[in-house]
């Protein structure tokens, strides 16, 4: 296990991907995950599909009722 790299490459060229993975630097559960996206202009659809993917390359994980972004991706973030 551990972090995609290569598929996280790809989702870093994706503005909405980054903005969910900076959004959810601190942990957050999904209803406040949901209002941030609202804000950023992300539609719904896209959201479970850029979280699906995020979590599959484990750039973002889950816990405690809460998304964050893994250490790694925080690395490839800066």
């Amino acid at each position: 296990m551990g972090l995609k790299v290569d598929a996280l490459k790809q989702q870093l060229s994706d503005d909405d991907c980054v903005k969910i993975l900076e959004i959810c630097k601190e942990p957050k559960p999904f209803k406040d995950l949901r209002k941030a996206s609202k804000a950023a202009k992300i539609k719904e659809g896209k959201l479970f599909k850029i979280l699906k993917d995020l979590k599959l390359s484990e750039a973002l994980l889950f816990a405690d009722g809460k998304y964050y972004t893994s250490p790694e991706a925080l690395e490839y973030l800066k």
